[in-house]
Order: structure tokens, then sequence, then C-alpha cells
């Protein structure tokens, strides 16, 4: 017998045959501290399907983030404080709160966006004694006597590290000797390590006492979470702190297969040790890095190892490697806190998933040596090492010196000399073209300026007509720019620029001319001769 519900139709339940929140990215990701990182775009699009039509007052949506602390420690949700850090909510789509209006069957779509502010706080989730998380919640209000719709969409925020912070490129190491033991440096690449990745251990042990061997390396990644809650006036009331060992790697030290002859950069002999760590992948078995609302939250790495002396006893030898761990925004998490295949995360490209090179990855890379093979050379065999560019050569002036140097036969010593002293600035004389088989440079049409080297059109020029053989690579040195290095050891010229009295006591060179220039005497030359003329003629007045 069929049921009888009078508020089925009232209801609308089945109506919808689609409701849903839909986001662009969902996770949004800050770079950066939050007094420095900026603002980012909230953007998705409210779906909603009908099949029948449905009787509504209003589609709204509305963003919460909520700080759920429990200074306890304990699971219990009796002692959970909760608080609202970030709320939005935006103007109803369609219709007003309190009014009904009979929505026909259909798909609707409603687009949203809103700005998050630079210092939102970061997402915090897989600890039990605290967390941070933000959500859409989309609703279809029916008004009384009807059930509203409701659709909820989780919203991730990532607060990810700045490629240029010090974390990427500073190495974590640890560096000492214990006397009569070992001399030991126990290093990672860098102390920046993306969530769900590999942390590569690096381990070199020199013992000091004959006989010493190794035993069992343990290592263990240590989580270390602080949260404070903070009252109404400001002032923390309870502190909490709790530690949890994430993952622990076990490895045997073999002399034949971990013992070097010759370790580098110490030029001594020992273990050397190398090991991947691999992270958990899930947000229960670790959090990343963070310290905000009175949340914090420290990883370390502590290592253990057994040192077997000669007379039998074991010693152990500690270290301790501080980590941070980040999210990465090209390997980002699914609803559930579990780490996307990187196979299918999204993604911009290999080199962002990456962090920045180290300098502890290339000081042993090739340096620049003063081989400028390869290196800004154009095709061809007569092109320069190192070439100007246009705006900087003589190619822009007058004569176009690789054309010329490419023409059959040696330079004539009259042709570069003339080009010294034909060198224009004029813009509208720079696309004179210099042609080597007839001797003359063929000016635009534009153009009818004429210049001469010499006063005389019909001397010819023996330069010109016989011109004599010259090696190119006598004039190659005068192109080529000194490397730092060459520059720096090169010693600087002993004579200095004279001073102004220097130069005023030196007599000049008149030049070699047959005097049909004035010679200019100097300035104490001129007072000497004033001063002359100033007595003969007082002695004139007084005679």
């Amino acid at each position: 017998m069929p049921s009888f519900n009078p508020f089925s139709s009232m209801s609308g339940r089945g109506a919808a045959a689609l409701f849903d929140v839909r986001l662009e990215n969902d996770f949004i990701v800050f770079r950066g501290g939050e007094e420095e990182s900026n603002g980012q775009i909230v953007k998705g699009t409210v779906v909603l399907c009908l099949t029948t039509p449905l009787k509504i007052e209003d589609v709204r949506l509305r963003l919460t983030g909520t700080m759920r602390m429990n200074a306890s420690g304990s699971s219990s949700q009796k002692n959970d404080r909760l608080k609202t850090i970030c709320e939005k909510r935006w103007e109803p789509f369609i219709g007003v709160h309190g009014k009904s209006m009979m929505l026909p069957a259909g798909n609707y779509e409603y687009p949203f966006e809103y700005l998050l502010p630079g210092d939102t706080a970061e997402s915090v989730e897989g600890i039990p004694e605290a967390s941070i998380t933000y959500r859409l919640k989309a609703t279809v209000g029916r008004g009384k006597l009807a059930y509203d719709l409701h659709a909820y969409k989780h919203l991730r925020i990532i607060r990810t590290l700045d490629p240029s912070a010090l974390e990427f490129h500073h190495a974590m190491s640890v560096e000492n000797i214990w006397p009569n033991k070992v001399d030991y440096s126990i290093s990672i690449p860098q102390k920046a390590v993306v969530f769900g990745g590999i942390i590569d251990l690096t381990m070199r042990i020199t013992p000091l006492l004959k006989g010493l061997e190794m035993g069992r390396i343990s290592t263990k990644l240590v989580e270390i979470r602080e949260t404070t809650v903070i009252g109404a006036t400001g002032l923390s009331v309870r502190e909490h702190k709790v530690e949890r060992d994430v993952s622990k790697w076990d490895m045997e030290v073999d002399r034949a297969t971990h013992w070097v002859d010759m370790i580098e950069d110490t030029g001594q002999d020992g273990w050397v040790i190398t090991k991947a760590l691999d992270l958990p992948r899930r947000l229960r078995q670790c959090v990343q890095d963070t310290n905000v609302h009175g949340i914090k939250v420290r990883h370390k790495l502590k290592l253990t190892i057994a040192l077997k002396n000669p007379d039998g006893h074991i010693s152990e030898l500690r270290a301790t490697l501080p980590v941070a761990i980040f999210i990465s925004p090209n390997a980002p998490l699914n609803e559930q806190g579990d780490v996307i295949n990187p196979e299918t995360a999204q993604a911009d490209g290999e080199e962002e998933r990456c962090p920045p090179p180290s300098y502890h990855e290339h000081k042993l890379d090739q340096l620049y040596d003063d081989d400028m093979t390869g290196f800004r050379t154009p095709a061809g065999a007569m092109s320069g090492v190192n070439s100007p560019f246009y705006v900087h050569s003589r190619a822009g002036s007058s004569e176009n010196l690789a054309n010329l140097a490419q023409s059959e036969g040696p330079i004539p010593p009259a042709d570069l000399s003339s080009r010294l002293m034909n060198v224009s600035d004029d813009p509208t004389l720079r696309n004179t073209v210099f042609n080597s088989t007839i001797g003359r440079r063929s000016e635009p049409s534009s153009n009818n300026l004429t210049r001469h080297n010499s006063g005389d059109d019909d001397t010819p020029s023996s330069g010109r007509d016989s011109p004599e053989h010259i090696d190119l690579d006598e004039f190659a040195p005068t192109t080529r720019v000194p490397s730092y290095h060459t520059a720096v050891q090169t010693r600087p010229p002993h004579e200095s620029a004279p001073t102004y009295q220097t130069a005023l006591t030196q007599p000049r060179t008149p030049p070699a001319t047959d005097n049909q220039y004035e010679y200019m005497p100097s300035i104490t030359t001129r007072a000497e001769g004033e001063e002359a003329v100033s007595n003969q003629r007082s002695n004139a007045i007084s005679g």
C-alpha cells in the first residue's frame, strides 16, 4: 500500500537533482608569512539543477573559518572550544529572505568570488588537540514548513614557503669531535622538506680510536606540538605540549660497503652512509610546521649511532637536526588529508615542484675559466667572440665592419683610419653601407650629403689601390673584454694623472705644425707678462 505524506510536496527534497558548490581550486596558496604574502581570490560556482519547479525564498552562500582548541589534549569534544576566525556572507544570488517565489525547472549556475586577505590563517588538520578548518555552505531557503537544501564544500588554505626563503638555501649539519672516539658530520641538503617527500641524510664518521667499529644507526622523526589557549583578556590561560614519533628508520653499517679510503673535503678515511628517509603522506600521521593562533608545530630528526669499542662495550652518539615540513601547492592534499599522487596532481612543471637548488649541491660545479666558446657567438666563421650589441657597435654607424670583414681580401689600415675619422653621430647616416669591392660608400637616396677624407677628390689613395696584408688576429685582443679574474690580477699603471699645480708648472709642448696656430701661453706665463707690462708703464710714468 503506498504511503501518503502530505508534506512531501512541501518539502521538495527530491526536486533538486543536483545541488553543489564547485571551486576553481580546492586549495588556496599563500606564499610567505602573514605579514608579507598577498591576498588570494576564491572563485567558484553554485550549481542547482531542478527537475520540477520549486518554491524557494533565496539561494545564498557563506564561508566560515573555525578554530577548535582542546588544551587538555584529549579527543573528547566536551572540552573543545570553538572560535570563528573568518566569515563571509554573500548577498542572495536570487530571491529575498522572507518572500517566496517559484523557481522553474532547469539548470542554474551562480558564480562567486572573494578576496582572502594575506594574513588568513592556514588550515591545520590531523591532530586531536586543535584544528583550523574552512567550509563553504550553500543554502536554498524554502521558508516555513519546508526543508532547506544545503551543499557543503571543504576549502584548504595552504601557506607555503617563499622560493627565496632561507630554509631552501641553507644546509643543516652537525659537525663535532668526540675525543678519542670519532670525528663525525651529519647533514641534510636543506632544512625545508616537502610534505610527503624525501629527506636525504648523509653521515661521515671517521674513527679516532683503533679498532672502533660502527653498529646500528637509528633515526626517527619527532613532532613537537604546543597549544596555547588564549583567554578573553588576551593572556595565556592554559598550555599543552605533546611529542610523538612520526617515523623511524634503522640501518646497519658494514665496513665493506660503507668504508671510504678518502672522504671528500676532509682527506680522511671513514664511513660514509647515505639514507633516503620517506616522509608520511597523510595528515593523520604528520602535520606541517606552523605557528598560528596558539598552535605551534615543529619537527626534528633524532639520530642514535652505536659505536663498538675495542674492549667490547657499546657507546652511543646522539645528534639532532631541525626540519621544516611544508605543504607544496604542486602536491596538494585531498579532503581526507592524503597527498594526491604526483602524477595526477595539478602542477605547473617539474621545476616548480622541486625547491630551488642549494649551494651545497653545486659547490663542486666547474667554474667559468675565460672560455668564451659558444657565449653569445653568432653564426659564421667571421663573427667576433665578444661582439657588442647593435646600439654599442660600429655596425650601426656609417660603415659596416661586419660586411667589410666578410669581403674578400685583408682590411687596409687606411680604411680603418678613415672609419675613425668618418664616424658620425647623425642617425640619418647610420644606414650607410660600405662597399669594399669598389672602395666607396653607397649613401641612401634620401641623403644627398657627401663627405671626403681630404680636400682633394682626385688624389688616389695608395692604401686603397695597393692594400697591404693585414692579419685579422692582430685586432682580436682589442675587441675582447678581460674577465674579472684577469682584471683583478692586472697591475695598475704606476704613473697617475698629474695634479693641477703640476700641470701649471710644466711647460706646454707646442704642436708639430708649420706655425699656423697661435701659441697659447700658460697661466703662469701670462701672469709674468702682464706684470712686466705693468712695471714698464709705472716706470714710464715716474720718469
